[in-house]
């Protein structure tokens, strides 16, 4: 396979085509600007894992702009004197033991995507003055010339001590409405001298900056430039404009480009959610793949070997690069490499792990890895008094639960009154736009399988059930029910459980979907993609108010296109044969009609287990939604930390 066959990135050669992309590690960044122990160790990991470059998200060239000096606002890595070059070396180093490359990606600042403090306090920096994106009332301050030329300076001195370091590649960050493309995009650059107007001198900070860096790591140093081919935003960056920009780019000395997509205003673009299909990016790296003679690099939910294979089969690009996929496994190469597909763990590319904690700064991770960002500490070690466990709920926190005791050592069966594994995730009950979800079920399934868990579905529960197996502990993972809400005149209305809605089966005509929260908005969406005319009623301002802002911002994509028509803001009062009577938050009447209505509006814990086993003999664990109901974040993280005590 060409995915595990040495590339070449200007005089550096890499031992396979597989990239870690740049992602900020949040809290695994120290404030004095060194990576942290703990993200040395997240790094490795990956390397030991086969991956054949790492790079380093967002390291900051100076602090003299987009900072309080008195204020650590932000964790960034720092390159700005020779005191990093010790976290890098031993970065490279350990990296280097396993045979990865490892580049350290660059940044200039991020403009007008600063944050409120930094705006509220002057500090927001842009190519002009512009609108910020977070809040736009706010404006940055546009850069003067010298401060452009600090900023290439910065540059300069900041390559000297990565080369120094041992780290073997620069990656400048171009991308996502960051300052750097401000500068290149007529959207954001109104400037009126030499760099403003045109697409030159919007690219001559670029150039200059590529300048530097060759000037402080040396001509032979390999840099890597990271870009969106198009913004697909009104008034940014159109195709065409960013295939000059690759010309251009290649005409200015860089090795490789990384090509992406999208900004702030479009940010699932480059951070797709589950419900973009894999590899939807792909067309775009082999626009430029068709006219450059450097190397490219895809990425964009390329999360699966053969989407990946693919990609380098047909010449669409000469490198991969991943992100979340090693988030959620960093052995996504070796297992690859060994054929062993099923047995990655996939991303769900549901942020929640990983760019959500980062957001509300905590350091990285991930929904399905919980290891991850923490691999010494939360390692599973094998139990010294193996035991007898029955698992009681084959959804996803009882077989995670399943799968962590039997690393442990322990002898697991998992029971379960479905025929399938999956809980309220059953791969019939998956849509199609949840095909990373079908995969981790299916990963799920397999793991414990190979492990040896014995898997009893069609199950009940019963305490002689539970007597006659006789465990040494139990596991209850039962999950929680939906609500079901008193309102007046519901047992008048057909109703469609929450699982045929999204299995869709049969369901025609006017639908109402009361509540609006993450599995209504699904739910509504998959009926409409299925034929359904869809009502989609939430009493919030928002739907899928709990969703991170990039998954958020997609549905509401699907939503408009699906034609589902949205209430928010909207209260149900009652309900008639063929209506929903409702009411605005301004006191105004609505009345929707319809033939049947899903009924979305939270759910309960399943406690009927815990009842039956609580006065008995058997010492017991309770986790997951029966515990308390949530996301699969929630649900995997508890089995995992709980039971790698047990």
């Amino acid at each position: 396979m060409k995915l595990f066959k040495p590339g070449q990135i200007g005089k550096l050669t890499l031992k396979n085509r597989v990239i870690m992309a740049p992602m900020n590690v949040g809290g695994l960044n120290q404030s004095d600007g060194k990576l942290s122990m703990r993200g040395i160790e997240y790094f490795v990991e990956r390397a030991r894992g086969g991956t054949g470059m790492i790079i380093v998200g967002i390291t900051r060239t100076t602090t003299e702009f987009e900072q309080d000096k008195s204020t650590n606002y932000a964790r960034n890595t720092l390159a700005d004197d020779k005191i990093h070059v010790s976290w890098m070396n031993e970065l490279s180093e350990a990296c280097h033991d396993h045979g990865a490359k490892v580049a350290i990606q660059l940044s200039p600042g991020v403009g007008r995507q600063a944050g409120a403090f930094l705006q509220s306090n002057s500090l927001a920096i842009g190519p002009s003055e512009i609108s910020c994106f977070w809040p736009p009332h706010k404006k940055t301050r546009q850069l003067t010339k010298d401060e452009i030329h600090r900023l290439v300076d910065s540059f300069q001195a900041a390559a000297y001590h990565i080369r120094s370091s041992g780290i073997d590649a620069i990656h400048i960050h171009g991308h996502e409405g960051y300052l750097l493309d401000q500068f290149s995009t007529t959207l954001w650059n109104h400037r009126t001298d030499e760099y403003g107007g045109s697409l030159e001198n919007r690219m001559r900070f670029a150039k200059e900056l590529i300048d530097a860096i060759h000037k402080g790591a040396g001509d032979g140093f390999p840099i890597i430039y990271r870009f969106g081919l198009s913004h697909y935003l009104e008034g940014g960056r159109e195709i065409s404009e960013g295939l000059e920009i690759a010309r251009l780019l290649e005409e200015y000395g860089v090795d490789a480009l990384d090509i992406d997509s999208g900004c702030y205003e479009t940010w699932y673009l480059p951070h797709p959610p589950s419900t973009i299909e894999p590899g939807f990016k792909l067309d775009l790296a082999a626009k430029v793949s068709a006219m450059v003679d450097i190397p490219v690099i895809a990425s964009g939910k390329i999360a699966y070997p053969e989407i990946a294979e693919s990609a380098l089969e047909s010449g669409a690009a000469d490198f991969i690069c991943l992100g979340r996929p090693l988030i959620a496994d960093p052995e996504w190469v070796s297992k690859a490499e060994q054929g062993c597909n099923i047995d990655i763990r996939p991303c769900i590319c549901c942020h929640e792990g990983c760019l959500k904690r980062i957001y509300i700064h905590k350091s990285i991770s991930c929904a399905v890895n919980p290891a991850a960002g923490n691999e010494r500490e939360l390692k599973i070690h094998f139990s010294k008094i193996p035991q007898r466990i029955l698992v009681i709920g084959a959804g996803v926190a009882g077989m995670e639960a399943s799968r962590t005791l039997s690393l442990r050592g322990h002898k697991v069966r998992l029971i379960d009154m479905n025929s399938s594994v999956g809980g309220n995730f059953r791969l019939e009950f998956l849509p199609p736009f949840k095909s990373d979800y079908r995969r981790y079920i299916m990963y799920l399934d397999k793991q414990i399988r190979s492990l040896g868990v014995e898997l009893d579905l069609n199950q009940e529960f019963s305490m002689e059930y539970l007597a006659a197996y006789d465990p040494d502990m139990v596991v209850i993972a039962c999950g929680a029910r939906h609500k079901k809400p008193d309102i007046p005149g519901l047992d008048l209305v057909k109703q469609i459980s929450i699982l045929e809605a999204f299995s869709a089966k049969g369901v025609s005509g006017r639908v109402s979907v009361l509540g609006g929260g993450l599995v209504g908005t699904e739910a509504a969406i998959n009926l409409a993609h299925n034929g359904a005319e869809v009502s989609l009623i939430e009493m919030k301002n928002e739907v899928a108010a709990d969703a991170f802002l990039p998954n958020k911002m997609h549905l509401r994509v699907m939503l408009d296109e699906s034609q589902v028509c949205v209430y928010t803001n909207t209260r149900v009062i009652s309900l008639t044969e063929d209506s929903v009577l409702c009411q605005n938050d301004i006191g105004d009447s609505i009345v929707v009609t319809t033939d049947q209505v899903v009924i979305c509006m939270g759910m309960i814990s399943n406690q009927s287990i815990e009842n039956q086993i609580k006065n008995s003999k058997y010492k017991y664990m309770m986790i997951g939604d029966c515990v308390k109901p949530g996301k699969v974040i929630d649900a995997v993280w508890d089995a995992y930390r709980k039971l790698r005590y047990v």
